[in-house]
């Protein structure tokens, strides 16, 4: 069961979208530039993807912290769509990122050519996203 929800409310999400293979739960931040996260899910409650950034509209960047999608659901679009949805509103920041994994070396580069954004790798993350915090708070159900 994904953290933040109760097994009840788990169930119900279930019951109200029966035809649903993936869910998308958008852990929203309590600060402007707190870590944002978005985890996918398949119905037994496995997050097979999460996507962790930062935004800071003060600095306009954007930065990719983590990106992970399970071997089985991976080459099917869902990084795109997931970096895609971290980006709504800030497509045009300076965007950034970690470069961790063979995978993440060939996907950034290509999602760079489709979005324009740089999504470069040795450029320091600005003072506010330093000094971000985390906290995993009551996910809420996004349709995509």
């Amino acid at each position: 069961m994904p953290e933040g929800l109760t097994d009840q409310e788990w169930k119900r999400l279930l019951r109200w979208h029966p035809f649903r293979q993936q869910l998308w739960l958008y852990y929203p931040v309590t600060r402007p530039v707190d870590l944002q996260i978005l985890s996918v899910c398949d119905r037994a409650g496995w997050d097979a993807a999460q996507l962790c950034w930062n935004v800071c509209a003060r600095c306009r960047r954007g930065h990719i912290a983590k990106i992970s999608i399970a071997d089985h659901w991976q080459r099917q679009g869902l990084g795109r769509r997931m970096v895609q949805r971290a980006m709504h509103g800030a497509e045009d920041y300076h965007w950034t990122t970690t470069h961790q994994s063979p995978q993440a070396q060939q996907f950034f580069p290509a999602l760079a050519r489709e979005t324009g954004a740089a999504f470069t790798t040795r450029d320091p993350i600005c003072e506010h996203t330093r000094a971000a915090g985390y906290s995993r708070t009551t996910p809420r159900f996004e349709r995509r």
